[in-house]
């Protein structure tokens, strides 16, 4: 599983009303007497500045931003413990070595009551809007079962424990999607789980983040607090298939696949060749696919045969299959790889991207600056195994290589790497 930083460290939160959410000042100047509840019941509204005491601290900090190490936030909680019972402290980014504070400790705080996208949070401008007054027991996470039909608005920032989770996905930032119908994420420590796998039990605090008008599954994620608070990890079984099998049929997880070959040389950036294209012998539609290999490939050039074990993972739209973690390839034998002729018509790319495929008649529309080639054909010639010397009206009788995927600045392109002039035929 590859383990990226969650949007809750990335993106700077901007408040429904069009404020940068920051304390105006006057923090603390009214309120008092108010709790969490009447923050959640809107009791007390969005923009009003209030002091909330006796509250619990429910939650270390959240992770650190890589470039500043300063946090977002933490998380209290009424001492009542149930529904509604949690809020978010946000410091716009502002907490550091300067405030020590720990699940337990009792608190007042000042600030503003900010609706996030309709996460309701506590704004602070530092850390002296937040005094310890004392400590106390936290309630018990509360126990929602399997998670089945739970309202997770109620529980918005509380603390809670699922029970017999499964992992039925796992995204590029590495957020899983549990049975519950909730995303399991890495809002104070990163984890290491892949699809498949089940946790005898899930506990940690409800986060909401929604930045778009339609709410999913992903807006909701439980985030552990500490790595023990994901009890009885089990990794899914090993599953004998194909490249088809991944890419057709949605097979996730670990899995073992023979007989593979080879299309290309190992690749990667800076020299690092931790990338190699491999298809199904008979290559086709959704017979190829990139193998991931932390330590690096040496030798390995089209027409190898391997036998892979390794986890099924979605690399921002590339699908491979991950040797993190133990994972092996080994080679067993030599055989020509099967290239496809794409039909003209072929319009939809993602059942081809990884296989070894041939355009007949290709014109080039433009050339980038990186020497990128668009083609009349809707995808890229791309210069990954060459150089590839071509202008705008340049046109091949065939152009051949394995079809790489790659989303920049969140547009998808699917780009021919030609290994050789052979395969560039004018």
């Amino acid at each position: 599983m590859i383990a990226v930083l969650s949007l809750l460290a990335c993106l700077d939160p901007i408040s429904k009303d069009g404020t940068d959410g920051t304390d105006s000042g006057d923090a603390g100047a009214t309120g008092g007497g108010s709790t969490i509840f009447d923050v959640r019941d809107g009791t007390v509204g969005d923009g009003e500045t209030v002091t909330l005491s006796g509250i619990l601290v429910s939650s270390p900090l959240t992770r650190a931003d890589s470039e500043s190490g300063k946090s977002d936030g933490f998380f209290v909680q009424d001492p009542a413990g149930g529904e509604n019972s949690g809020l978010y402290v946000w410091s716009q980014g502002q907490f550091g070595s300067e405030l020590t504070i720990e699940p337990g400790d009792e608190v007042s705080i000042s600030g503003k009551i900010s609706e996030f996208y309709d996460w309701t949070e506590l704004v602070v401008g530092d850390a002296s809007a937040i005094t310890v007054t004392g400590s106390g027991t936290l309630p018990a996470p509360a126990n929602l079962g399997d998670g089945a039909g739970v309202d997770w608005n109620v529980w918005e920032s509380v603390p809670v424990t699922l029970e017999n989770q499964t992992v039925e996905s796992v995204n590029s930032f590495g957020t899983g999607l549990l049975s519950a119908g909730i995303s399991v994420d890495d809002g104070f420590v990163y984890n290491d789980y892949d699809c498949r796998g089940s946790f005898a039990s899930v506990t940690g605090i409800i986060f909401y983040r929604n930045y778009d008008e339609e709410v999913t599954t992903d807006d909701w994620s439980v985030n552990d607090r500490t790595t023990d608070e994901l009890a009885g990890y089990t990794p899914g079984e090993v599953i004998d298939t194909t490249v088809h099998g991944i890419r057709a049929d949605g097979i996730c997880g670990p899995v073992h696949v023979s007989g593979v070959v080879s299309t290309a040389a190992s690749f990667g950036e800076k020299d690092e060749r931790t990338y190699l294209f491999v298809q199904d012998a008979g290559g086709g539609e959704n017979s190829g696919i990139v193998v991931f290999n932390p330590d690096g490939y040496t030798g390995y050039y089209p027409g190898s045969v391997f036998d892979v074990t390794g986890t099924v993972s979605d690399y921002f739209g590339l699908a491979e299959i991950s040797l993190f973690g133990g994972g092996t390839i080994t080679e067993t034998g030599n055989a020509q790889p099967t290239i496809t002729t794409v039909p003209a018509d072929v319009t939809d790319w993602l059942p081809w991207q990884s296989a070894l495929i041939r355009l007949d008649d290709v014109t080039a529309l433009n050339v980038d600056e990186w020497g990128t080639v668009l083609t009349d054909r809707g995808v890229y010639i791309d210069n990954l195994f060459m150089d590839v010397e071509a202008e705008e009206g340049s046109s091949w009788s065939s152009v051949t290589g394995p079809l790489f995927y790659t989303s920049y600045d969140d547009v998808p392109q699917f780009l021919v790497e030609p290994r050789s002039a052979d395969d560039l035929v004018e």
